[in-house]
């Protein structure tokens, strides 16, 4: 990609194509008088190309920048690897695209990846901030999920945390987090409608016998209920989705409903 430089020796060759050359005149003679090398030592060092000069280091403004994939919203998108198949071996993530600026991407995972508590205790009043599925996105999940290059490329976000828009449960405050759920108010606006809003599970969520309604399938698949990061109706409760893809809530401690993590790129 980059334009190299002729090395000296290049530089001293004449073309081979016809065009004339500087060469004096007396450059036959001068050969002809020129001193045999006394030796094999003094062939090989007469042999020897001129050596090349040192590279200049690359301009890290003028470097090109890696393209971004041409993809849009609705696409699917592999980056990083969670279990999937089985609690033995780690496969690649297929997350969906919600929102794309530029090189900066809002995905959330295509599948519910696994199940967890919003709230391992059964608390009244307990907010996104201090949850127990928010550390764990942030700490457990993103350490295992993703290589040190891929972390560089998730972007921490800051958060808006709503009450609830009809029993006025309290939100609490904005976080900043690299990974998260969505919110009640994001689920709405970022899906079309409540078939677009279901989730299947992966296989290994599926063996930890997460709750799943037979009567509703995507793709031909079972789906499930989903956290989101918003409060319940109640105080003790916090907000998800339906396996009909309609907005619910449930108890903070219920340990049947998956995690279908988000978090913006920049690629």
């Amino acid at each position: 990609m980059k334009d190299t430089k002729a090395s000296g020796a290049a530089k001293k060759t004449p073309a081979k194509t016809g065009a004339k050359t500087a060469a004096p005149k007396t450059a036959a003679k001068d050969k002809a008088k020129a001193p045999a090398p006394k030796d094999g030592k003094d062939v090989a060092r007469a042999a020897k190309p001129a050596a090349k000069p040192a590279a200049k280091p690359a301009d890290k403004a003028a470097a090109p920048r890696a393209a971004v994939p041409e993809l849009k919203k609705g696409d699917y998108f592999k980056f990083g690897s969670y279990y999937q198949k089985s609690g033995n071996k780690k496969t690649p993530i297929e997350w969906l695209v919600l929102k794309k600026s530029g090189a900066k991407m809002l995905l959330i995972s295509r599948y519910g990846l696994d199940y967890k508590k919003y709230h391992n205790e059964y608390v009244k009043d307990i907010t996104w901030e201090n949850c127990d599925l928010r550390k764990w996105l942030n700490e457990e999940f993103l350490r295992n999920a993703f290589t040190e290059s891929e972390k560089k490329k998730i972007m921490v976000t800051r958060l808006v945390n709503d009450s609830h828009p009809e029993s006025g449960t309290i939100g609490g405050n904005s976080t900043a987090d690299r990974v998260f759920c969505l919110s009640r108010a994001e689920v709405e606006s970022l899906f079309k409608d409540d078939e677009a809003r279901k989730c299947a599970l992966t296989q290994y969520a599926v063996e930890k016998k997460v709750f799943q309604d037979c009567s509703s399938l995507v793709d031909g698949k079972v789906t499930c209920y989903w956290w989101l990061r918003s409060p319940g109706y109640h105080r003790e409760t916090a907000s998800d989705v339906s396996p009909f893809g309609s907005l619910f809530f449930n108890s903070v401690n219920n340990g049947s409903i998956v995690v279908r993590p988000a978090l913006w790129v920049e690629l």
